[in-house]
């Protein structure tokens, strides 16, 4: 709201854009008065949005060659890829969560670090601040209580939790943030009240300094790899950009799904409310890369076994591909996955050629 005060507008406008930003977008409708009545009754419906997700979602469970390609992937994407998302064609399931195999640091612009571990979707409806309406996609964005980023704020959390009687999940809802799944690429009027759009929350997320530099000043590498390390998040958009990818990566052929009923060991050996807890277990997926058969050249013969002692990462690069039959383009990838035995060592190496006449 200070910021949007920054921009020139009075504190009622600057409230109501504030509003569209916070709640709007995640939606919650019109009207949007400034009072703590408000604040309460977005809680409650929060709170309910949360409960329905974990309700109705499937269950995807990505493995970690999945989760470092989709990873990468996600590394190549801008704000202006994710307007080319039709929610009806591209996503497979209507809510779902992804479970990833370990955390996702990033490094964010407003705070130092951030964790991610569960991203979860549900369709909705967002809602703008001149009653704008917009197919979008619910992302709730979810982290694990022992996860490696430990704030003060997040200590004293969960020291008040603890105190007071009150457990908490194995996965801790972060809020939920509305991502746009109209296609607005479609039409040049969308798209470009959409990329105006996204300048401004751009604008919003950056510092004061940087309020007029435009995102267009911001580099996206036609090739990614991943390597471990924390991933910078300057426009706290991460969770959408890795969704988008596991959707297309998904829906061109990269990835696996496969139904799984894990079997639970002995009960003392499971935290409570854990997966295998549930009796619906059979609705987990396993998403896994999809490896292709290599032949031995020149033979129909299958290669003998490879012993690799680390895995790497394998570079990628995204293209947007036309589709004649939907009248529009879609990012599609080339070239990603991990080498390696999943449980080795991620090496990352650069290669020098030295060229001489």
């Amino acid at each position: 709201m200070w910021q949007h005060i920054r921009l020139g507008m009075d504190p009622a406008q600057a409230w109501h854009e504030t509003a569209a930003w916070m709640m709007g977008d995640a939606g919650y409708p019109c009207p949007w008065p400034h009072n703590a009545q408000l604040i309460a009754d977005y809680a409650v419906w929060e709170r309910e949005q949360q409960l329905a997700l974990l309700r109705d979602a499937e269950i995807c469970v990505i493995s970690p060659a999945a989760h470092a390609a989709v990873i990468a992937a996600a590394l190549t994407v801008d704000a202006t890829d994710l307007l080319t998302l039709d929610r009806d064609t591209d996503i497979p399931l209507h809510a779902a969560v992804v479970v990833m195999p370990e955390p996702i640091v990033l490094n964010c612009r407003n705070v130092a670090l951030g964790d991610l571990s569960v991203l979860g979707w549900r369709h909705i409806t967002s809602y703008g601040s001149a009653g704008e309406e917009y197919a979008a996609v619910g992302v709730s964005a979810m982290l694990r209580p022992d996860g490696p980023i430990h704030t003060s704020v997040w200590r004293e959390f969960m020291a008040e939790a603890r105190a007071g009687g009150y457990p908490t999940p194995p996965w801790f809802p972060a809020g939920t943030n509305g991502m746009r799944a109209d296609a607005s690429t479609r039409s040049a009027a969308a798209h470009a009240e959409a990329i105006a759009r996204i300048r401004t929350r751009h604008m919003l997320h950056s510092d004061v300094a940087d309020l007029i530099r435009s995102d267009d000043d911001v580099p996206v590498p036609d090739t990614a790899q991943w390597n471990g390390e924390p991933i910078p998040d300057p426009y706290n958009d991460f969770a959408e950009r890795y969704l988008f990818a596991f959707w297309r990566l998904a829906a061109q052929g990269v990835t696996t799904t496969t139904p799984s009923t894990p079997t639970p060991g002995p009960a003392h050996q499971l935290p409570h409310g854990s997966i295998a807890d549930s009796p619906d277990t059979a609705d987990i997926r396993l998403v896994d890369l999809r490896r292709t058969a290599e032949r031995s050249p020149g033979t129909d013969t299958a290669p003998g076994p490879r012993h690799y002692t680390h895995r790497w990462p394998v570079r990628m690069h995204k293209v947007n591909q036309w589709y004649p039959s939907l009248g529009r383009h879609k990012i599609r990838w080339r070239g990603p996955y991990i080498q390696g035995p999943a449980n080795a060592r991620l090496r990352v190496k650069e290669t020098a050629y030295h060229l001489s006449t």
